[in-house]
């Protein structure tokens, strides 16, 4: 595989989705000028690759995260193959309706009243939900497999060509890196989670508070995620100032809150060489980023969900704990070798500050926008780990916190296999449930997740989002009548 070909496909696989949103959500007056920009940056992008990017990358990053990352995926639970967690209640219904639904997506369109319609994160399931619109639900389930495992690939190449290390390595790292959630539940004991059964939900041990694994991500999240991995890595390694003003309006289309932690590391990037960066930036990629970030907010914000915001009051001693054990052990650890470096203090700061900050409901904010960092400091674990020899007492450390912190994701993976092999060899088939058929407008939450829809593989109970009326589906759906995107973006 070439390096080339590394960018290519991430450049391709992030901006696909954003040109399908136009042709679907935008009046072609926009979409079609703004697709064709986005062409010609594509295909710029492409001839002005470094000398670098053009020699030979190892075999073996192909091979050993292809394999890494598709039994990671298959875990997850993408495609309905494995045991799905309770979040894929919300995503499978998002999905079923991009299919079923013509895009715009929109439930009702009274010629007076509230016009309903889906205002979400959805960009990352545009792709699949064209091929389900060709082929049906299970083409489209499989080719979201196919995809999710790509985007699983390629972050896992970019990590290993960023620190330095090899595919096998790099995939390990992306897959077991965590908090070290294990040792709060065993300094925080509550009725769940608890340390045994190996298959519970480790991340919930702070209530409230919680910074996600990147397995928890996947197998909760993943049409955030895995898009915003990669722009993640994009705006950290990247040496061409537009490509990562680019990346961070991709990463806001694709996840908003996780591009608000995001940002901060931009504005360094930015910052270091500010005479080069107006040298050197690209009008037409400045222009396509400025139009990508105005039309995501436009339609985002055309979801009062959104609009909630403020702070929440917390002990400091609760949150204090929360984030050394969620990352602020691992910062110290670093200190030694990072203290120099402007994003090594901003990690701290923003691992520490993000739970007092609330926008939308619950903690979602904290769970998204700690998601940079997280990344940040997971790479220079990776490096002082991997890419040089580092003293023994620091060696010793970075495998003692890798170590705990590898508990949680091996409890989610280990939920999964659990409920995944219970469903296929020990149900028969009269004793598998099938999915409720009928809408429903109510989910119940989930208690213990190793317990949830017994005696059924997938979360599909939501089969349309059309006729939910409960507090989670307003992050869903929202009345646009109103709204400037609606007014004057939407075809309809």
């Amino acid at each position: 595989m070439q390096i080339r070909w590394l960018f290519r496909l991430t450049y391709l696989y992030l901006l696909i989705p954003f040109i399908l949103f136009c042709l679907g959500w935008l009046r072609l007056i926009f979409a079609l000028p703004l697709i064709a920009l986005l062409t010609w940056i594509f295909i710029q992008l492409d001839r002005s690759a470094q000398p670098d990017q053009v020699t030979n990358y190892e075999s073996r990053v192909t091979y050993y995260a292809l394999l890494i990352t598709g039994i990671w995926v298959l875990l997850s639970g993408v495609g309905g193959y494995a045991f799905q967690n309770w979040d894929h209640h919300w995503r499978n219904a998002v999905f079923r309706d991009l299919i079923n639904y013509d895009f715009p997506v929109i439930y009702s369109s009274p010629a007076r009243g509230p016009v309903k319609a889906l205002v979400y994160y959805m960009g990352y399931w545009l792709p699949s939900a064209l091929a389900g619109k060709l082929f049906g639900w299970s083409a489209a389930n499989l080719f979201l497999f196919l995809w999710t495992w790509l985007g699983a690939a390629l972050t896992a190449a970019h990590i290993s060509l960023k620190i330095k290390t090899s595919a096998l390595k790099a995939s390990l790292l992306l897959v077991f890196f965590s908090g070290m959630d294990a040792l709060g539940v065993a300094l925080r004991p509550s009725d769940y989670p608890t340390l045994f059964p190996p298959v519970q939900h480790l991340e919930v041990w702070a209530d409230k508070l919680q910074y996600s694994s990147f397995t928890t991500q996947l197998f909760w999240t993943f049409n955030q995620a895995v898009p915003a991995w990669l722009c993640i890595m994009l705006v950290l390694s990247s040496k061409k100032i537009h490509i990562k003003i680019l990346a961070w309006s991709l990463c806001f289309f694709f996840a908003p809150l996780i591009s608000v932690g995001l940002l901060p590391y931009l504005l360094i990037e930015l910052s270091r060489d500010l005479k080069n960066v107006f040298k050197s930036l690209r009008f037409d990629a400045l222009l396509a980023s400025t139009a990508i970030a105005a039309v995501s907010y436009l339609y985002f914000s055309s979801n009062a969900a959104a609009q909630q915001r403020g702070f929440q009051t917390l002990a400091i001693k609760d949150v204090l704990m929360f984030f050394l054990l969620e990352g602020g052990i691992l910062w110290l650890v670093l200190a030694p070798r990072l203290w120099r470096d402007p994003r090594w203090a901003l990690t701290g700061i923003l691992l520490f500050a993000a739970p007092f900050i609330r926008i939308g409901s619950g903690g979602d904010f904290a769970m998204r926008a700690s998601i940079a960092p997280l990344f940040y400091l997971m790479l220079a674990g990776g490096e002082a780990l991997f890419q040089t020899a580092p003293p023994r007492a620091l060696r010793a450390a970075l495998c003692v916190i890798l170590v705990i912190g590898a508990l949680t994701p091996m409890y989610e993976m280990n939920r999964s296999a659990y409920r995944t092999y219970q469903y296929y060899f020990v149900l028969d088939e009269t004793r598998r449930a099938q999915p409720t058929s009928e809408p429903i407008t109510h989910l119940e939450q989930a208690g213990a997740l190793e317990s949830i829809h017994p005696d059924t593989l997938v979360a599909d109970d939501v089969k349309t989002l059309q006729f939910m009326s409960d507090e989670l589906s307003k992050n869903f759906i929202a009345n646009v009548r109103q709204s400037l995107y609606y007014r004057y973006l939407s075809p309809r």
